[in-house]
């Protein structure tokens, strides 16, 4: 799985959650280049991608993703715009996330973007 987001401690917080989780290795990034980087080298599960973010943004990002891999499930993660939420979606991402999150929703989302069977928190 891959975490995106240029705030250091909120990729902390989600990966400290996720490694807690069976399954999940963790990898992160502090914006879309890089994240696309990571995905054309090796491709994670997942991916977790935020959407106001430098250099590249989560949406040329989601773009750039899924030229590589158009399968790879990616979700955005997004504060409170709603609209960019939307575009998301329209370009292709599995689901998006709302900052502050609930983690039992991130693991639900997550169990269904994988296929797995998500156990109730």
């Amino acid at each position: 799985m891959l975490v995106v987001d240029d705030e250091p401690l909120f990729v902390d917080v989600i990966s400290d959650y996720l490694a807690t989780l069976p399954g999940f290795e963790v990898s992160r990034a502090e914006n879309g280049q890089v994240a696309v980087d990571v995905v054309s080298q090796n491709r994670p599960d997942v991916v977790l991608l935020d959407i106001n973010m430098p250099v590249m943004n989560g949406l040329d990002a989601l773009k750039q993703i899924h030229a590589i891999d158009p399968t790879l499930p990616v979700l955005m993660i997004t504060g409170s715009d709603a609209a960019s939420a939307s575009a998301g979606l329209r370009a292709g991402a599995y689901g998006y996330l709302p900052k502050p999150m609930d983690l039992r929703y991130i693991r639900h989302l997550l169990g269904v973007a994988l296929g797995m069977a998500s156990e109730p928190a």
